[in-house]
Order: structure tokens, then sequence, then C-alpha cells
């Protein structure tokens, strides 16, 4: 594959663009280089990282970049590309009268031993971490601690500090003398050693995150490197279970203890590696129990959890009813006060806003380095604050989990995910040991923590031929939580052979909340004609009030797509009138034309960018067919005329082909 050369490069760009494109290749700013024939990636480090795709197709050069340079030619972020690619290249290519290897076996053989004692001395003496991995290879007790190691790389960490008292997002913190020497170690059977230089690394590495700007990830992937290397380095020596305790109960301590979510999943995965008997499972269990208080395995065996959970499902159930109908008596109350820069809760949820209201509940969420995501976060300057303006029952649902006053330190994860992850690791060490009756128990007692116990617990009851229960905790957990789409599927399943009324009204509340079209077309089969005519002007009175695309939507799932015209043109929006252009533009393809055309031209002024210019090539792609050429090319032109003074937008269109 013939690549671009250095001048091939330089007629890509401005000379402006060119020099700063050869000054961030010399910085090594190029990262993560993949080259694969004409496809070139990369990941450029500038203010920001920026994501580099290159396409070399028929000696012609297709750049795009996730910087917003907004003039002519390449941005310096792809010139340093094709500049480490050149160089690249250019050093694979070999030289057949200066490829020469050297037989170092040979000079070895041939250099006398106080000659090699003198450069190993020079070296040593010269390298510290050279030293240090001599020492590890030939067995000498270094006699540092898991602390001694620590502080030197806390060091490391006040050497990296800006002067604003942060390390930056662009610094990378080298710590492979660490880890190298303790795979020495490792390789050496030094397993204590290699442990505490890996135990060292991920602990000093968490406790320093509180000034980091980690938004790369960077260091939650190093510290799940050092805890996997510390876990592998002891699963390796196929240790038995005694010998293994002290590591089980180190890792249960830092997985109750971590003071980030991210951290806690890798102890979490850690142990899960190592406890592959029974005793090693009971072990686990007991160092859980030593350090939570509020759930207990002999409490779930004994079944004391049992009237607990009962009880507090009555409670729920009171109090989720009572603060609703204090919602809706209130209701002028609760808005009389609302201002503009406030998020109210009661206009979407009922507690806290969590990183379920943005996830779906699919993930749990967390900054690697500062903690759960905050509101702002997701809404900017938009809104000031969360203003929890009713009552919530979330928090009161299932057992309280705290850490034992000598099990753990302070930890910034919210103690609602705490919660999650450890009554996960119960149900999987339960599982694990096939203690059924326990597990039963178990999920009795947590099920309204989450919409996923809450799942699991009522298909199991359902495996057990228990389906009465089953719809309670499904109902339970669809009155507790956001969102409840899954445990709404499964209630659906379960009412359709037992209850048709419940059954369609499932499924109407799945189309309504969720606009969830299998429960529209399941709901519509069950109906009859004037049943479902009743239903369906139901739904479009609905959409009207609350969501007009959704009602276009409706349209075009039941093929009524004048209607969806008449409603795309009276509600315009852009993204809208793309989406639905394939199966609307066919009822008026010139009018359509005119309605994409007349949304196309303010957004095209809105804003600058090569990331816009090719949104708006997209576009125009979208209606290139809708009117004959000649109608369409004068559009493009009357784009062109109007934005003359944006090279790099003429410059997307002509690489579209336009």
């Amino acid at each position: 594959m013939d690549y671009p050369t250095r001048d091939e490069i330089r007629s890509l760009c401005t000379e402006q663009s060119f020099e700063r494109g050869v000054n961030y290749y010399q910085q090594d700013r190029v990262q993560e280089l993949d080259i694969d024939g004409g496809e070139i990636r990369s990941t450029v480090r500038g203010s920001n990282y920026y994501d580099v795709a290159i396409d070399l197709v028929d000696d012609t050069v297709r750049s795009r970049c996730s910087c917003p340079y907004d003039y002519a030619g390449d941005c310096k972020h792809v010139i340093a590309v094709l500049l480490a690619v050149d160089d690249r290249d250019t050093k694979t290519v070999s030289d057949p009268e200066r490829d020469e290897t050297v037989n170092i076996d040979s000079v070895i053989e041939q250099t006398a031993p106080e000659d090699l004692r003198a450069f190993l001395r020079d070296i040593v003496a010269e390298d510290r971490d050279i030293r240090d991995r001599f020492v590890a290879f030939v067995g000498e007790d270094t006699a540092k601690t898991v602390y001694d190691y620590k502080q030197e790389i806390d060091r490391l960490f006040d050497d990296a500090v800006s002067r604003r008292g942060m390390v930056e997002h662009d610094t990378h913190i080298d710590f492979s003398q660490y880890t190298d020497l303790a795979e020495t170690h490792r390789k050496r059977g030094h397993v204590q050693t290699a442990t505490d230089i890996y135990r060292a690394v991920s602990e000093a590495i968490r406790e320093n995150l509180d000034q980091v700007d980690d938004s790369s990830g960077y260091y939650g992937r190093e510290v799940e490197r050092a805890i996997e290397s510390y876990t592998e380095t002891i699963a390796e020596q196929d240790l038995g279970h005694e010998r293994k305790r002290p590591y089980i109960q180190y890792l249960c301590e830092e997985f109750v203890g971590a003071d980030y979510g991210f951290a806690s999943d890798y102890y979490d995965d850690a142990l899960r590696t190592l406890c592959t008997t029974d005793a090693d499972l009971e072990y686990w269990l007991e160092q859980l129990d030593a350090h939570i208080s509020g759930v207990t395995l002999d409490a779930v065996l004994s079944g004391e959890s049992s009237s607990k959970a009962d009880g507090r499902r009555d409670e729920t159930e009171d109090g989720v009813d009572t603060a609703a109908e204090s919602a809706s008596n209130d209701k002028s109350t609760i808005h009389s006060e609302r201002t503009d820069d406030v998020l109210y809760v009661s206009d979407f949820t009922d507690g806290p806003l969590s990183t379920d209201e943005f996830t779906g509940g699919a993930i749990d969420v967390e900054h690697l380095a500062v903690g759960t995501l905050k509101l702002k976060y997701f809404v900017g300057d938009v809104f000031e604050k969360l203003r929890i303006d009713e009552p919530t029952t979330v928090e009161r649902h299932t057992a309280s989990v705290e850490p034992t006053e000598s099990g753990t330190r302070d930890t910034n994860i919210s103690s609602s995910l705490q919660k999650r992850r450890i009554f996960s690791t119960y149900v999987y060490i339960l599982e694990e040991l096939g203690r059924e009756d326990a597990l039963s128990q178990l999920y009795e007692e947590i099920y309204l923590e989450s919409k996923r116990f809450c799942k699991e617990h009522a298909r199991r009851l359902v495996d057990e031929g228990n389906k009465d229960r089953a719809i309670e905790v499904v109902e339970d957990g669809i009155h507790t939580f956001r969102s409840p789409r899954n445990l709404r599927w499964l209630a659906a399943d379960l009412y359709e052979d037992r209850n048709v009324d419940e059954y369609r009204t499932t499924l109407k509340q799945l189309f309504l909340d969720h606009t969830e079209w299998a429960a529209y077309d399941d709901l519509k089969s069950v109906c009859d004609d004037q049943e479902w005519q009743s239903i369906y002007e139901e739904f479009e009175r609905h959409f009207e009030r609350d969501d007009r695309k959704d009602l276009v939507a409706l349209y075009v799932h039941d093929d009524d797509l004048k209607k969806a015209f008449v409603e795309l043109k009276e509600n315009a929006d852009l993204s809208s009138v793309r989406q639905y252009r394939d199966p609307v533009a066919a009822t008026a393809p010139v009018e359509y034309f005119e309605l994409y055309r007349e949304l196309l031209v303010p957004f095209a002024a809105n804003d600058t960018g090569r990331r816009h210019y090719r949104d708006i090539a997209d576009h125009l792609e979208e209606i290139q067919g809708l009117v004959p050429e000649a109608r369409f090319e004068g559009f493009v032109d009357f784009l062109k005329d109007k934005h003359s003074n944006r090279p790099a937008f003429l410059d997307e269109l002509e690489k579209a082909g336009f």
C-alpha cells in the first residue's frame, strides 16, 4: 500500500496546519495508531482527545476528525497522523545493505566475566529501575513494604500535578517501572512481593484520584490492570483454601470499602476469579458478613428477614398510594413556587435524580475520578438544582446495608448503588453454592432494590410454579421503579392467559409510557374494531398533547402517510423530516423537498465546523432524488454561494460529491 509522502501530505493543508501537524507528530501526540490497508484510525492528543479517520481510495485522501477545525484543507491532527504513517512506513522498509543483526549470545560468551560485572555495575548504578529488577531476578529481599511502594507512587502524582493542583486530563503517569518489576518477581515465583507491588499500584492510584482529571479513563484502566495482575499472580499458584484466605479477606475488604464504584466492580471480579471452591465461597460470605450490617447469611437462612420483607412491602404499597394521593390532592401547592432555573422531581420521577433516568437502568454510570455523575453533567447550566417537591419511597423498600465501623473507611459511592453491588455478590455466591432456599429468601428481602433483582425473583417464582406471587412481585416493581419497561413486559406475559383486562391495560401502558410498538400490535390483535377505534383515538389525543413526534410515528406505523405529512408540516423539525423521508416523501416528493429545504437553510447557517458541514452533506443526500437534478443543483449552488466564505464547507461538499 502506497501512503502519502511528506510532500503529498503538505499539499493537503495550509502551511500553518502543516507546521502544527509536524509539531504534534514530533511531540508524540499521535496515539493508538491503527493501520489496515487504506483505513487509518488514530487518536490525537490536543486540547482534548480527537478521533481521526483516514481512508485512502484511488489515490484520494478522505479524512475525518472530531475537532472543530473550520478552515481550508485538513487539520493539524490529520496531518500529524499521516506523518506518523509515513514515518512508520519508511521505518518498516528494510535496507539490505544495513540490515545487520548482532548475535548477543555470542557477544556475551566472548566477553570476560569481569567486564560483564563492570558493565552490570554501571547499569544498575545509573538506573534504579533496572537495579530493582536485577535484585528481583536474583531473588534478594528488597525489604520494601506495600506502604513503601505507595509512597514512591504518591511522589509520581506529586510531580505530575499542574499549577492548578490537578493532574490534567492529558497527563498519563507511567507506572510501568512498577508493573514490570512486579512481573519480574511474578516470573521468579516471588508471589508476596509481586502482589504487594500490584496492590500498591491499585491503592495509590485510587487514593490520588481526587486530584486527577481522568476524563479519558486512563487511571481507571491502570487500576483494573493492577487488580487483575494481583489476582492472576495468586490464581496461577494453584493454592489451597487456607493459603488463599488472606487474599480473599483483602479483596473483600477492598470490595466493600472501595471509594469508587468501578474499583468495587474490579475487586468483585477478582473474588469471582479467586474463589473456585465451596470453602472459598463460604469464607467470602463470612467476610461479607464481617464487614456489612443489615443482611447476613445466617439471617437469610434462618428466615428472620421474611416477616420484615412482608411488613415492608405493605408499608411500601401504602406509602406509594399515600404519596400519589397527596401529590394529586395538592398539585397547586407543588407547582405554585416553580422557577425556570430549577428542575423538579415531580415532573418525571418519584425520587432523587439517578443515572437510571438517563440510561433506563441498563448501566450504573460513574465518572472514574469524581464518583457518581451529578445533575449538571447532564443538564449543564439549564437548571441550577434538583428540588425534591414530593415524597419518595424508593429508599425505604428493602434491607439497609451499612459498612461496619471497623470494616471500611468513608466511601464516595452512593448507598443505593453500593447496596446493589453487595446484594449482587450475595446472589452470586448463593447461586454458586447451590443454596436455592437461601437464594429465594434473599430475593424476597432485596427484590425492590433494583429492577434486575425484581425481574429475576419473578422469573424464579414462575419456574417454581408460583405465578400468583410472581405477579405480586412484578406489580410491586412497576409501582416502585422508574421506567419499568421490562417488568411490564413480564407482567404482560403473566397476564396474557390469566386476566385479559390486565393484559390489555399493561400493553397500553407499555405503548403510552415506552412507545413499545410490539405492545401496540399485540393490543390491536386482541381488540375488535370498535374497541380498537376508541383506543386509537385515545392514543392520538395523548400524543397531540404530550409528543407530536410520536404522533407522526403513530401515523407512519399505521401507514397513514398523508396524516403523517400534515403533522410534519405543522410541527416542522429537521430530524423528524429526515427520519421519515423514506416512507412519507413518496406522498408528495416536491412538497417534501420544499419542506426539507426550508429547514435546512437556517440549519446550515446555525453552526460551523467540519462535523456540521458533513451533516449538511448527509441531509443533501437525503433530498437529492426528490426533485429533478437541475432543481437540486440549484439549491446546492445557493448554499455554496451563501457560505462561500467557509472554505471547509465547500471542501466537505466537494468530498461528498456536490
